[in-house]
């Protein structure tokens, strides 16, 4: 009988050993897979940034007042020199504390503008695009006539949300006079192509 009581209270014994506790790893949450590309030709030298994006925005708030923001995105490569850049210029709204438009307005700001103008003014809404050659200058795009063709078309904006922020995702065709900032050269971008994305942040 005292052999069966010991059996017993091993058997319990192993019973509660074996009862570990398992972690629930909880399944991974999808992230919004953003595209990251431009090919341009400047003049008659073709450009191709696909590595890297980085996106940003310049915002002047004022409480109780109008707002103002300007998005931007980055686009850089690990092999050829240089950062193109394009902004949206400017959404405006009344601020509620939160220091950004809600998202309808700013999906409504993208979506209700697929061909902006180019733009020389921040309070403008339209486009403007710079692109940091290999020698380390600034270029910026001009709205003046000139010899060069000018458009910019959103093709496609697709808004998507993540654990990240909010997204505007947008494939984009462009053409038009660039200005080197330290002297006034000019320059034609034609050919262009953009897909990235404008960050709501």
């Amino acid at each position: 009988m005292k052999k069966l009581y010991i059996l017993g209270g091993l058997g319990v014994f192993l019973a509660l050993g074996s009862c570990t506790e398992h972690e629930v790893i909880p399944p991974p949450v999808p992230l919004v897979d953003l595209n990251c590309e431009c090919d341009m030709m400047m003049d008659d030298t073709n450009y191709v940034y696909d590595d890297t994006c980085k996106y940003f925005s310049s915002k002047n708030i004022v409480t109780g007042g109008v707002s103002s923001a300007q998005y931007t995105t980055s686009l850089d490569d690990d092999i050829e020199p240089g950062t193109f850049l394009v902004e949206i210029r400017s959404i405006n709204w009344t601020d509620d504390g939160s220091n950004n438009p809600s998202l309808s307005e700013w999906k409504a700001f993208l979506e209700d503008n697929p061909t902006p103008g180019y733009s020389d003014n921040i309070d403008h809404n339209g486009i403007e695009l710079r692109w940091l050659d290999q020698y380390g200058e600034m270029w910026v795009s001009d709205t003046a006539q000139g010899p060069c063709v000018e458009n910019f078309v959103f093709n496609t904006l697709i808004q998507e949300s993540d654990t990240l922020g909010d997204w505007m995702q947008f494939d984009a065709t462009m053409s038009c006079r660039m200005l080197r900032v330290s002297d006034g050269t000019e320059a034609c971008l034609t050919e262009g192509h953009v897909r990235s994305a404008f960050k709501l942040e």
